[in-house]
């Protein structure tokens, strides 16, 4: 099989963006819709930018949800951006209770339940902030960055501590915002909108895992 990757078209994704990075990378990437289809590819991008409740329903209906699962499972890399990584996580609260993948351990809960001090923070967390990494780029998975942009109400709670790979400072309190879980790579910023070296990270994350 040869390096290509599929970027999952759910109806719920900042689709064009992440083909245009890939694109400026010499990297061949392709919309997938069809379940059956995601096979072909090495590697795997689920983004997002919708409500979780939203596009748990889109990949439940499509069967793309369970044909990630069945790729995860079976090693392939898969990369989650910002909504993509939220969906991974084992429930969301966003407009009720969802299931979620259950692929990476935590709920999705809105920003609000961080300690915030009044009248110091916005919600969405909106904009550029540092991202503070644990090990991942020592490890040589991705190549890390030092600020990201970000665009969301929501984050991960009760993520395993060894599988946070990056966290970001919200109020008084450091949420996650980089999860690894074996061929498993997530991030809440958007690498696509992060500039050049946010660029550097998805070709780090293609060509080295």
């Amino acid at each position: 099989m040869g390096k290509s990757v599929a970027v999952v078209d759910y109806g719920a994704g900042n689709i064009l963006n992440v083909l245009r990075a890939f694109a400026s990378q010499d990297i061949d990437a392709d919309l997938v819709a069809d379940p059956a289809h995601l096979g072909r590819y090495s590697h795997i991008v689920l983004p997002g930018v919708r409500a979780f409740d939203y596009g748990m329903r889109n990949l439940s209906h499509s069967g793309l949800g369970g044909g990630l699962v069945e790729l995860v499972e079976d090693g392939r890399p898969v990369l989650g951006i910002c909504l993509g990584m939220q969906l991974l996580a084992e429930r969301g609260f966003e407009n009720g209770l969802t299931p979620g993948l259950g692929l990476i351990r935590g709920d999705i809960v809105h920003l609000s339940d961080v300690h915030l001090p009044a009248g110091r923070v916005r919600v969405p967390h909106t904009g550029w902030s540092p991202v503070m990494w644990r090990g991942v780029g020592e490890s040589g998975l991705v190549d890390p960055i030092p600020t990201a942009y970000f665009n969301h109400s929501y984050f991960l709670k009760n993520a395993y501590p060894s599988q946070v790979v990056a966290v970001a400072k919200f109020g008084e309190s450091e949420i996650p915002v980089a999860i690894r879980v074996g061929s498993l790579f997530a991030t809440q910023f958007h690498p696509e909108k992060s500039g050049h070296s946010g660029i550097r990270l998805l070709r780090s994350w293609f060509t080295r895992v």
